[in-house]
């Protein structure tokens, strides 16, 4: 195969600083890439959508926590694609033309993988993340495994097709880990898609919902947060959650929020090892934490008042297939509304996109690709 095509393409592994001077995307590039031969039980597939994950970002700034990532590598694993070949091999349901999205995580699939035996890819030792174990989205075509197909269900769009894996992570997050009852009062830190995505299905769950942020975040993130009616809390180092709900919140209707400055749940979704520090201070005795976010570093946590506090801390790490439609039926009927966080723009400005995504300037970066 010897068509050229584009790919955004992570190179170098410099930490950057935004902020700093140093451009934020300094460590990618538009490239030219050739396709390979397809192998055994692979596909071609022509991109149409691909979402920018806060894991590309984390990776594009060389943070410590994706220095195992091998470059170049076209990243991306959030996308929607269009089949347009299948290689040797069997590939079941999978035909040419088809429209899917795919699973991020690929697990070994071995018989003896006690994650692998019940279909859960997502915490294989040995997994394969499309777009950072091998070229993903962000690729105008890409080569993957059949195995990774998810197709998408009647109604969903390509351009909701992007949402999928993201959503999906949440799906398994909140479904999973997380046991919310109607009337409890949730605590969403971050205000990244992922916690907007969290603050939309702790809702429809029946909890009421805060979802912090920064100074920064006031006139994007945290504004579409209140557009969609939820409790919005600005955070700095000298005014923090804690401080902030021991001294009393209230909703839009003036009634308090969490009972003498503790809430039911809280879900982490910011990545900053101080917040997830400073959460096990505002969960009510027997409340839960959920951690959705990866760190960059270590996090000190006290341990003894979690022990005192009989609190329940669960880390939630990406989803399965089942998640994935769950996922999908979830935004083709309006609980998660897509097109109310989504950002478009074409591949010809991918590299302002990123720079967009990485300072927080837009909501949910997705790149039409071709």
């Amino acid at each position: 195969m010897t068509n050229a095509i584009k790919g955004f393409c992570l190179h170098g592994k410099e930490r950057i600083y935004p902020n700093s001077g140093v451009s934020v995307t300094s460590n990618t590039s538009v490239v030219d890439m050739e396709l390979p031969e397809l192998k055994e039980g692979e596909i071609l597939a022509k991109t149409l959508y691909t979402g920018i994950c806060g894991s590309d970002n984390s990776a594009s700034l060389g943070k410590p926590n994706f220095d195992w990532v091998q470059r170049p590598r076209i990243i991306g694993h959030e996308f929607s694609a269009e089949v347009l070949e299948l290689g040797p091999g069997e590939h079941g349901d999978v035909k040419v033309g088809d429209v899917f999205t795919p699973l991020a995580m690929l697990g070994c699939r071995d018989e003896n993988c006690p994650a692998c035996m019940v279909g859960k890819w997502n915490l294989c030792p040995k997994k394969q993340i499309i777009g950072f174990h091998r070229n993903g989205g962000f690729g105008q075509q890409v080569v993957l495994e059949s195995d990774r197909v998810v197709h998408l269900i009647d109604g969903l769009t390509p351009e909701q097709g992007a949402l999928v894996e993201p959503l999906s992570i949440i799906v398994n997050a909140l479904h999973n880990k997380c046991n919310i009852k109607p009337g409890q009062d949730v605590v969403v830190t971050g205000c990244g898609i992922i916690g907007l995505m969290s603050a939309e299905l702790a809702r429809a769950a029946g909890a009421r919902v805060a979802v912090t942020g920064i100074a920064h975040d006031r006139d994007i993130r945290l504004k579409k947060a209140k557009e969609r009616g939820f409790i919005t809390i600005e955070v700095s180092p000298d005014n923090t959650l804690s401080t902030q709900l021991s001294k009393g919140v209230v909703d839009d209707k003036g009634i308090p929020f969490g009972t003498n400055g503790k809430v039911d749940l809280l879900i982490e979704c910011s990545g900053v090892p101080q917040v997830l520090t400073e959460a096990i201070d505002v969960v009510r005795p027997e409340g839960d934490i959920c951690v959705i976010a990866t760190y960059p570093k270590e996090v000190e946590i006290n341990a003894t008042h979690l022990t005192r506090t009989s609190l329940n801390m669960r880390g939630s790490m990406g989803s399965c297939r089942d998640d994935y439609m769950v996922a999908q039926k979830l935004m083709v009927t309006g609980v998660f509304p897509s097109e109310h966080y989504t950002n478009f723009y074409d591949f010809e400005n991918i590299t302002q996109a990123f720079e967009d995504s990485i300072k927080a300037n837009n909501v949910k970066a997705v790149i039409k690709m071709n």
